[in-house]
Order: C-alpha cells, then sequence, then structure tokens
C-alpha cells in the first residue's frame, strides 16, 4: 500500500504545472493573447483599472479588467467590441436568441456592440482553457461582424 502511495505521488510530481492566466495578473492576459498570435497592448482605463487593446477578425477590441479594486485583484474580464453602424433593438434580439456565450446590443447612439464575460472569481484559469474562451469570442466576433454588416446592407436597399 505504502509503495503504491509513494509511486502515485510521484507521478503527481512528475505532472508539469500548466500556464495559468489570472484576472489579477494583466501582464499574464497579455503573454496568454500574445501567445496565440494576438496582439495586445496593456493600458489603463480613466478609473486607473487596467484593459487591453487587440482585434479578433480584424476588427479592434478592448478587453476591460472588472470587479477591480483601485486598480488591482480585479474579478473577472469583460471583452468588448462596437461598431458605428447601427443595429435595431430588434435585430439585436434576434442574434442574441441565436449565440450563447456573447451578448449584442444597440447602445446609447444606437450603435451595434458586443460583450462577453469571464468570470474568474479570483482564482486562476489554464492557458489553455483561456484560448478556447479566445477562440470563442473570436468566432462570436466574426459572426456578429458579418451580420451587422448584412444588416447595414438590408437597411441601404
Amino acid at each position: 500500500m505504502k509503495m503504491g502511495m509513494l509511486i502515485g505521488l510521484g507521478l503527481l510530481a512528475a505532472v508539469p504545472a500548466q500556464a495559468q492566466v489570472k484576472s489579477t495578473d494583466p501582464q499574464s492576459v497579455v503573454k496568454a493573447l500574445q501567445d496565440a498570435g494576438y496582439k495586445a497592448e496593456l493600458a489603463k482605463d480613466s478609473d486607473g483599472d487596467p484593459i487591453i487593446r487587440s482585434g479578433a477578425q480584424g476588427y479592434k477590441y478592448t478587453i476591460f479588467f472588472m470587479s477591480c479594486d483601485k486598480g488591482r485583484n480585479c474579478g473577472d474580464l469583460q471583452f468588448y467590441a462596437g461598431w458605428t453602424d447601427k443595429l435595431s433593438p430588434e435585430r439585436a434580439n434576434a442574434w442574441t436568441q441565436k449565440h450563447r456565450f456573447a451578448r449584442v446590443y444597440s447602445d446609447e447612439k444606437g450603435e451595434a456592440a458586443i460583450e462577453y464575460d469571464l468570470n474568474f472569481e479570483d482564482q486562476p484559469m489554464t492557458t489553455m482553457l483561456f484560448r478556447k474562451n479566445l477562440e470563442l469570442w473570436d468566432s462570436l466576433v466574426g459572426s456578429f461582424a458579418d451580420y451587422v454588416s448584412e444588416t447595414n446592407e438590408t437597411q441601404k436597399k
């Protein structure tokens, strides 16, 4: 019994630690984005909270660090992309009904926007899981951009 337990512990020690992304460590998010082939520019918003500027599907987006304590110890992330193209609330609802995970809306100017939240609850996320979320975000942005473009082409006719 003791020998089996020692072998089991030895196997656990041999497993390499996975790289982690933390909402409390903006640089870990930057590194994960860059390692996945995305640009990532770390900055601060008007409240002093970190933000990252990046892009997907040829469109610029921002990652906001949310639930921060004076610019530190942020609890989660919000991905955001916006367009100057108009989007009616009805068209936003129609898209949202067919897509999980992201929400889209027309902002105060009636312009199209998409958001995607990652809840960390102050816990690290493996780089692999972060990358899966990034791939989903990328796909959602592309789908929504096509939808917005299609909507505006239809309205011009």
